[in-house]
């Protein structure tokens, strides 16, 4: 198996506005360790939604790895 080069942390919030439209709001992480495990990545995010005092709807995680 090839070995991943690059981590990111996709974090999203869904607002509504007056009218009732819907508005998502999404925070990039970029370079977080390769080696983190998912318990890494879930107490990474909670850190964050607890500094920012903001809480998400849907956190994706994207993995980049050489093919060649």
């Amino acid at each position: 198996m090839n070995e991943i080069t690059q981590l990111s942390v996709i974090c999203t919030h869904v607002t509504h506005d007056t009218n009732g439209k819907a508005k998502e709001i999404k925070r990039r992480f970029n370079n977080i360790n390769t080696r983190a495990s998912e318990a890494d990545i879930k107490s990474f995010v909670t850190t964050i939604s607890n500094l920012i005092e903001e809480s998400f709807d849907k956190v994706e995680v994207v993995k980049t790895q050489g093919l060649v």
